[in-house]
This record gives structure tokens, C-alpha cells and sequence, in this order.
């Protein structure tokens, strides 16, 4: 592992850029202490890849979490509505959608 100060980075940052590109990643310190890291391009883009994905619902949770008592329940879901409303209205929406989205 290698672990370099933050002002090493700071002044020599293209060396230590080639070097986490080619050999790996580059950790960085502060006070002893490692407070960051670089990564080349490619291994960022896989590290993201691998995450997993949340679905809309579980951000809606995690949502209502963060903003416990800002919100009513109603606000929140018409943040998280995601249904086209652009046909509303329209004879043939009345009849394919009736009773789908009424609460």
C-alpha cells in the first residue's frame, strides 16, 4: 500500500496519477491519518459498478428518513411520482386507467 502526505500529493500530483493508473491505488494522509485515496479511471468505474443499484422505493424511504417531520407523507409522494400524467383527461386514459391510480 502505498500511503504518501497530502502535500507530497498536492505537489507532485501528476507522478502520483501515473502511479495509481499503473500500480494501483495511491492513499493519502493527513497527520498520520489516510483521508483520501486515488484511483485510476478504470477502477473507479468498476468499484461504481459494482454498488448496488436501489430502487425508487428504497430512495423514497430513505427520503422520508432524512426529512422526517418537513414533510407530509402527500409531498413526499409527489416527489417520488414517476407516473405520466400528460394524458390525463383523455377519454382513453378514463377508460384503460380507471381505478388504477385513484387511492
Amino acid at each position: 500500500m502505498n500511503t504518501i502526505p497530502m502535500y507530497e500529493a498536492k505537489n507532485k500530483l501528476p507522478l502520483y496519477m501515473h502511479q495509481a493508473e499503473t500500480t494501483g491505488p495511491v492513499f493519502i494522509s493527513r497527520r498520520n491519518k489516510t483521508v483520501g485515496v486515488l484511483l485510476s479511471i478504470q477502477e473507479y468505474n468498476k468499484f461504481v459498478s459494482q454498488r448496488p443499484k436501489k430502487t425508487i422505493l428504497e430512495c423514497a424511504a430513505e427520503f422520508r428518513k432524512k426529512v422526517d417531520d418537513t414533510l407530509t407523507d402527500e409531498e413526499i409522494d409527489r416527489i417520488f411520482d414517476v407516473r405520466d400524467h400528460s394524458t390525463k383527461g383523455t377519454s382513453w386514459e378514463d377508460d384503460i386507467f380507471k381505478g388504477v391510480f385513484d387511492e
